[in-house]
Order: structure tokens, then sequence, then C-alpha cells
């Protein structure tokens, strides 16, 4: 098989839908081949907080319903499992449960947040991490990502899905000791880092563009796409919605490491694909390209960000955008308040809103001439 000859640069992409996707599974699990039977096998969808299927902002569950069926059928021993945004024992089940992964994995879901274990991590950003032990248990992981843009990190695929091995307030954690955009992508190769995937396949049926990972713009794209390397699977991500892989941070940090292939053009690649028309970029980032990048850089990233703003009548003041800013600087009153002294821009607010109370708006304000404390919105 051409994976066995090359699994760094071998993706596979398929054309499919959800009502299609056991077929895909199949062929996929094919064109991959692994020893299955009596396998330990982890399957990390994305589950970022309790959003149902239909916001297109978690990994599909039918995707993860047709993986543990044919996993079972070679005799595998999945789980299924994330830590979501939100912490807790409690709030990682129920968004399980509101996503449809928790049914879809029939009987297989594990509540990764109960089961834990501390372990050192080579990084300049910290020394320990707590994560899921079941992913280091595992004897195989399947990363199940979905292709959406992020604000903070431009993509959010392959890579960034395994930061959700962590628990509890490390996000936060994290967050803070790496809060520069270049850093925190830094910080995501050296999670991902700690267990690489043996397979990736991103949920790219429908994507997210905008200001992902909880953006309401949704793109058809009927796709799926799959390897043996994470780190290709973003990289061809990037292509198809027409950003240098280069002027990504995670990738770039990846290639650099030689931990996959990033470039399209040196891949081999089995099914068709093309570059996404008018892909829609997050606001954070005001242009494309390499030139784009650096001004990205030097010139917006520090000085500007986008006006959070609350629509009233979707906030419940449920408070979860206070309780989980790593910065505190949140603060509720009749809508949450914001210290945009103290804010990183980590968007953590904005991603785990369930409700989608919270979001952007394309009018720019200077953080330096902010001092006080502001109603979002």
């Amino acid at each position: 098989m051409k994976d066995t000859q090359s699994p760094r640069s071998y993706v596979l992409v398929l054309d499919t839908n959800y009502s299609r996707i056991e077929e895909a599974i199949e062929k996929i699990l094919e064109a991959f081949p692994f020893s299955w039977p009596g396998k330990r096998v982890v399957i990390k969808p994305n589950i970022l907080g309790p959003y149902p299927p239909e916001k297109g902002v978690t990994t599909h569950p039918s995707l993860i319903r047709a993986l543990v069926k044919s996993l079972k059928k070679r005799g595998a021993l999945g789980t299924v499992g994330d830590n979501p945004g939100l912490s807790g024992y409690a709030a990682n089940e129920r968004c399980a449960r509101i996503s449809g992964i928790f049914d879809a994995a029939d009987g297989c879901f594990v509540n990764f947040a109960k089961d834990i274990t501390q372990i050192n991590v080579p990084s300049r950003f910290f020394e320990k991490l707590v994560i899921s032990k079941p992913i280091l248990e595992a004897d195989m992981v399947i990363d199940v990502p979905k292709f959406k843009t992020h604000l903070q990190t431009k993509i959010t695929g392959a890579i960034k899905n395994m930061f959700g091995i962590l628990v509890g307030a490390e996000k936060a954690r994290v967050h803070l000791s790496a809060g520069r955009p270049e850093n925190f992508s830094e910080a995501l190769v050296d999670i991902y880092q700690i267990r690489i995937p043996d397979l990736t396949i991103m949920d790219a049926v429908v994507g997210m563009e905008g200001n992902g990972p909880s953006s309401q713009e949704l793109r058809p794209i009927g796709k799926i796409l799959a390897a043996r390397n994470g780190v290709a699977v973003d990289g061809l991500m990037a292509a198809m919605m027409g950003i240098p892989q280069q002027s990504v941070d995670c990738l770039r940090i990846a290639f650099q490491r030689g931990l996959g292939e990033i470039d399209p053009a040196r891949m081999e690649i089995q099914g068709s694909w093309s570059r996404l028309e008018k892909y829609k970029m997050p606001l954070t980032f005001v242009s494309q390209g390499l030139l784009g990048a650096a001004v990205n850089k030097l010139y917006y990233r520090p000085f500007v960000k986008p006006r959070l703003s609350v629509r009233l009548e979707l906030c419940t003041l449920c408070g979860i955008c206070v309780q989980h800013c790593p910065a505190q600087a949140l603060t509720m009153g009749k809508v949450p308040l914001l210290d945009s002294k103290k804010c990183i821009s980590c968007y953590c607010c904005y991603e785990l809103c369930s409700n989608q109370a919270i979001e952007l708006t394309g009018l720019m304000r200077r953080v330096t001439k902010r001092d006080k404390p502001e109603k979002a919105g």
C-alpha cells in the first residue's frame, strides 16, 4: 500500500456525505491496514463544547458511529473520549451527549476527565501537564478533527485537536503561559508530540469558515481527509482554504521538527481536491499570504483586535465565559464585562458560548487605549 511506503506524505481524499459515511470509513480502514484484533484504540473526536451536531462545531456523530462499528467488526477494543473546553466531570459527559457523540460511541464513551496522570513535557512554556491517562495507555490513537478556521491559530485540525488530551484547568494554564499566537501554536505542537496519533480522519463533509472554531458560517465541502500523518492532513486543509502553509505557525513549527509534510505538491494524494473559492478567514487575520502573515505578526496582532460584543437576546447569563477566561479578564454584571488590559486574545469566551451570544465585529480597537472594564456589547 502507498501509506506503508510513505506514511508521512500519503493522504486519502474521499467524496462523501454523512448518509454515506460508513462506506467512507470502510475504505479508509482498508487503505490504512493495521493489525486491529485485540488492540486498545482511542478515538479522539473534537467536542469543543455543548453544541448539537447541526451547529457544525464538533465532529459529526455519524463519523464516530461508523468508526466504532468498523473497529468492533475488526475485533478492536475502541473507546471514544475528549476533554471539551468546559471543565469538570459532568461537563465532559454533557458535551458528549449534546454533540451526539455519546450515543454514537455505542457504549464506548469514556469520561476522559476521570482517569488522569501528570507527565513531564519538553516545552519552553511548561514542565508538566495533566492529561487523560487512556491516551497514554492506548495501543493506537485515531484523531478525528473537524475542518475549521480558528481565531488564534488560523486553522484547527489534527494538531489542535490533540489539545483535548489536557484535563480541566490545564488548557487555561497553557493559554496563559504561551499567550502570544505563535507561542500558543508552538505549545500545541509540544502537546501533539506527547502522543502522536496513528491515524487521522478529518471531518470535512461540512467545514467552518470565518471566526472559527465556533462560527455560524458553515461551508459544504463533501470530503473526508485521512492519513497516518496528521500534519499532512492539516497542510492539505490549509491549502484547500487557500492559506500558505508556512504562514500557519503550528504547521511551520511541525514541519521544522520533521513531524510531517505540509505542502501538497510534495504529498502523495489519492482522490480529488481543490482550493475552495473565497474561503473566509477569521477577523483576527487582516490578509492572506506570507506578506499578510508578516503584517499580522508585526502590526495587527500586537496592537489591535476585534471587538467582542454580546447579543443580549441570546445571552442567558450562565457565566461560562467568565468561569473559563484564563486571564480572568471577564466579570459578570448585567452582561459580561471585559477588561481588555487583561485580555490575552485567546477567545475562549467566544468558543465556549454554546448559545453563540458572543460575537466579534469588524470594528477594531487599539488595546493600548483601553484602561477600563467595558461592556462586551
